[in-house]
């Protein structure tokens, strides 16, 4: 148990020394859960304003951990000044603990060397053999999630079948105190040390896995005990606090809301609206309805029937479409009015934010970053922040706002990233929303359809759309099978596509760079590398889009489909996985998928989860679990964060998958916009750590993904949001004759590169087979 109360009667301070990794957040988390009494803050390893005063700054400090990140200790670039702590002087000396990277870096420092494990350990969890004593003492049998591909070799004989709890003659200084023994590859690996004379410990797995024991909380607990410990026998007092350390920035906690001082972090009622936000507010006068909604009962009524209906199937419109799939509840479809719907869109390229009600009526700001776009947004939802309680359906999960997208670049600008250079040769947008006034919501469980509209005076438009409804609900027979024989539309698409030049990634090109992303992962850049590449559908004259897209859900069904047509680009897409939603009440959660199975003869529901069940599928998983967890922690906090499904096999159309849920609690509603921001992009498409692991694939993919491996969804005005991963998606721009198509999958070390070029061509077909496929086969 952590020693509870507080010396002087002040809170104690941990130094967090963060690596770049994407656990951070959890290890915080764990830490101010298992140290009572504790502020942990966070500094960089290039922080050189802390580098050069880190004596000064670490006298501030009861203890210091320093964390995982990608590369080897012994690059500086990797470690920053995290080899300077270890040079402490004796008056400055501090307890530290390090974990992975700073395990390994203080093992360096002391005479070790760092050396490639034979195969890399990334998402595997094992059992840790100690002999509880130290800081395992009392901690009960530990099973730790291991995240690295580099050991630190103390100079023990290299294939012994045994471990030593002595130190040895290379590393004089520090005691063993925990071995992994049951991996006959890369034989007996040291897992735990201490220095035998100074306050410094290291461990190479991570406590803070959701898949690692609740003896690594423990361990935490434990080593917080000596530490604090070992600074009242050496009367070591803490420096008092100066005031600038927190306004400069150079140290900031972490584990809480976030410190965001973008413009959008004002209430409405502190400052004035943005540009942007006066625009919308202008397209009506400054009036805003929030009184307007007709809600009807239906039965056997599905959304291409009311889109079909409605006139709209041609028209510039945005759907978010169940797809009439068991997981899937609502469809959301949302009008764009000429001079009437705002289109905002941000591209990485120029940094220009541009929104227009019309081709002509064009407005644009010059911005800094992609940082500046979501104040933006926000400040926009707020100027129509509904009354409370809302005349609309409490229930009804969108009653107006945005519709839209963000890419896959947008995020990486987000993280920091450069996009590819051949990113600027493009036209389409990387953020593009429709503000929208009028929308039409399809509960399919409650066979419940409402009409809203955000414009005043829109009674008329009510009472036309709900007659037409009404029309259709009496047209017997009505199934969401739309043109289930061959059809004049089939007969058309078939047509067009019999002309179509389909190119797909070459197979030896593909597999090779499968192997690229091993060589990274086996030198310690990254644990998970979500490698993707694009197939091309070139097709000379006009096809209908919308029937294409009704091909697509017919044959390829997924809660999370989607079909935009926006500004100059339409979509279509069947995706399995949800992103990130939350809810006005304040939660939130992320679906992500990683791990899938081909459906075909043979392969029954009980050998999918054999093989999802296998070290490779969950490792994959994991590793993306965590990776979510310390994105919504960062936020909201560790203690407001939780797993409440970790790994489970869920079945669509095509494939088997495995599916995880992480959750979380919002302090408010204005918190999901901060939590999309601070996610992006899908982790389930990058692999981790996120910024290092972009940097990589960036490298070897050599194109811009584009939309594919961004977000689609909504933001309403009520507080409400939800987004899903941009997969089973097909792309094209409204003058360009080509379709993309992107698919992928998640390389690892256990990865071969046949299969992962198999598991590609998987989810690349599920989509080229529903499009080429004119129904779906019995």
């Amino acid at each position: 148990m952590a020693i509870a109360g507080r010396l002087g009667g002040r809170r104690h301070r941990i130094l967090f020394v963060d690596a770049f990794d994407s656990f951070t957040n959890n290890i915080v988390g764990l830490l101010e859960e298992s140290c009572a009494d504790t502020t942990v803050e966070l500094v960089h390893i290039d922080d050189a304003g802390f580098q050069k005063n880190i004596e000064s700054r670490i006298d501030q400090f009861d203890a210091v951990v320093v964390g995982p990140g990608p590369g080897h200790p012994s690059n500086p670039d990797d470690v920053g000044f995290i080899n300077h702590l270890w040079q402490l002087s004796e008056e400055r000396m501090l307890p530290i603990l390090g974990i992975c990277l700073g395990f390994q870096s203080l093992c360096f420092a002391h005479g070790a060397t760092v050396e490639k494990l034979a195969r890399a350990r990334h998402g595997i969890v094992n059992r840790v053999t100690h002999q509880d004593d130290d800081i395992f003492s009392g901690i009960g049998d530990l099973e730790a999630t291991q995240y690295h591909s580099l050991r630190a070799n103390l100079g023990f004989a290299a294939g012994d079948d045994h471990v030593s709890w002595t130190p040895s003659e290379t590393c004089p200084d520090l005691q063993p105190l925990a071995w992994d023994v049951d991996d006959e590859l890369n034989g007996p690996i040291v897992m735990g040390v201490r220095h035998t004379t100074k306050p410094f410990w290291g461990v190479q797995f991570h406590p803070e896995s959701i898949c690692t024991n609740k003896a690594g909380k423990a361990l935490i607990q434990s080593w917080w005990d000596l530490a604090r410990d070992w600074s009242r026998r050496n009367g070591r007092e803490v420096a008092p606090r100066l005031q600038e350390k927190q306004a400069n920035g150079t140290a900031h906690k972490v584990g809480g809301q976030s410190n965001s001082t973008s413009n959008g972090d004002a209430s409405p009622g502190e400052q004035g609206h943005g540009p942007f936000a006066e625009y919308l507010l202008s397209i009506t006068d400054g009036k805003i309805s929030f009184e307007q909604s007709v809600s009807k009962t239906i039965e056997k009524l599905h959304l291409p029937h009311v889109l079909e209906a409605l006139g709209l199937a041609q028209d510039q419109v945005l759907v978010l479409d169940s797809q009439g799939h068991p997981s899937g509840r609502y469809s959301i479809i949302g009008l764009v009015m000429p001079d009437i719907t705002a289109q905002v869109s941000y591209r990485v390229a120029d940094k220009t934010l541009r929104y227009a009600t019309g081709p002509t009526k064009q407005q644009s700001i010059q911005l800094k970053g992609i940082e500046e776009v979501w104040p933006a947004l926000q400040d926009a939802l707020d100027v129509f922040q509904p009354p409370i309680p809302s005349a609309f359906e409490k229930n009804i999960p969108f009653w107006g706002g945005f519709m839209g997208f963000v890419s896959y670049e947008a995020g990486l600008e987000g993280i920091d990233v450069a996009a590819h250079p051949s990113c600027e040769e493009g036209t389409l947008p990387d953020v593009s929303f429709a503000f929208i006034h009028r929308s039409i919501v399809i509960d399919h469980h409650a066979s419940n359809l409402v009409i809203q509209s955000l414009l005043p005076d829109d009674e008329e438009w009510l009472a036309t759309t709900s007659r037409i409804i009404d029309h259709l609900s009496s047209v017997s027979g009505t199934s969401d099978a739309v043109g289930t024989g061959v059809s004049l539309e089939d007969r058309s698409l078939d047509l067009a596509l019999s002309r179509a030049k389909v190119t797909r990634p070459a197979e030896r090109e593909y597999r090779e760079k499968v192997l690229r992303c091993q060589d990274f992962l086996a030198s310690g850049d990254s644990y998970e590398l979500c490698l993707t590449d694009e197939t091309t559908i070139e097709i000379s004259g006009e096809i209908n889009e919308w029937d294409l897209y009704k091909r697509l859900r017919r044959n390829n069904p997924a809660p999370h489909g989607a079909f935009l047509r926006l500004g100059n680009m339409t979509v279509i897409g069947s995706s399995p996985e949800r992103f990130l939603r939350w809810t006005r009440g304040g939660q939130c959660q992320f679906r992500p998928i990683k791990g899938t199975v081909k459906k075909g003869p043979g392969m029954t529901r009980e050998r999918a989860h054999e093989i999802l069940d296998s070290s490779k599928e969950r490792a994959e998983n994991l590793m993306i679990v965590d990776l979510i967890r310390h994105d919504l922690s960062g936020v909201i906090g560790a203690d407001k964060t939780w797993v409440s499904k970790l790994m489970v096999v869920e079945e669509y159309e095509t494939v088997y998958q495995l599916v995880s849920v992480i959750e979380g609690e919002l302090p408010d509603k204005r918190a999901g916009l901060e939590v999309l921001k601070s996610s992006l992009p899908p982790g389930s498409m990058t692999g981790a750590p996120k910024k290092r692991s972009c940097e990589i694939l960036r490298d070897i993919e050599k194109r811009p993904r584009g939309l594919y491996s961004g977000v689609i969804g909504y933001m309403d005005i009520g507080g409400a949001g939800d987004f899903s991963v941009v997969i089973r998606t097909a792309v094209r721009g409204s003058k360009d004759s080509t379709w993309r198509v992107g698919a992928g999958g998640a390389v690892t070390i256990q990865s071969t590169d046949e299969a992962e070029f198999h598991e590609m061509e998987t989810k690349q077909s599920s989509v080229l087979a529903s499009l080429f496929q004119q129904q779906k086969k019995s």
